[in-house]
């Protein structure tokens, strides 16, 4: 049996714990360059799509507005894998003060694009938000949402979905 006296239990506690608050920190740091990546990823990639510049006047950025802004597309680019956005929908509840009105699957050729349609009201008005999501790579998607007053759902839901067909990362160079 191996006999240790206090001071070396002393000094290898302190070792041990010493370490583990390194490995501690460590993990912070690593949490905390995740968070600015992932943030990074959120709002500084450029996403081209095809949207109507008659209807949308007001662009900034991955966003695109009607002139009131009671309609509006938004694209980011999602720290999150098609896989895990599917299954999220999934599992999908409303939240409080929206209603989930449809939720599925949608084709474009050999892809598929996720969407989730729910609707809320704000100053008297009902409003629809139609969310859609492809695939860009295993760790990321492509997210366009469209929001749009309720009465006008047959002509912004196109705008929508042919927002979210035509997004694409823009890479830089």
């Amino acid at each position: 049996m191996i006999k240790l006296n206090t001071k070396y239990l002393i000094v290898i506690l302190a070792m041990l714990f010493t370490s583990i608050g390194f490995t501690q920190e460590d993990d912070v740091v690593e949490e905390e360059i995740e968070i600015k990546e992932d943030f990074n990823m959120l709002f500084n990639s450029v996403i081209e799509m095809d949207v109507d510049k008659s209807i949308f006047t007001m662009s900034q950025g991955n966003s695109h507005f009607t002139e009131d802004q009671k309609s509006g597309i938004v694209a980011m680019l999602v720290p999150s894998s098609f896989e895990k956005l599917e299954k999220d929908l999934k599992n999908e509840l409303s939240k409080e003060g929206t209603e989930t009105l449809d939720k599925g699957e949608l084709k474009d050729g050999d892809k598929r694009i996720l969407f989730l349609k729910q609707s809320m009201e704000r100053e008297g008005q009902t409003y629809y938000i139609l969310m859609f999501a492809k695939e860009h790579n295993d760790e990321a998607s492509i997210m366009v949402t469209a929001f749009y007053e309720s009465n006008q759902d047959a002509t912004f839901k196109k705008h929508g979905e042919k927002a979210i067909k035509s997004a694409k990362l823009v890479e830089k160079e």
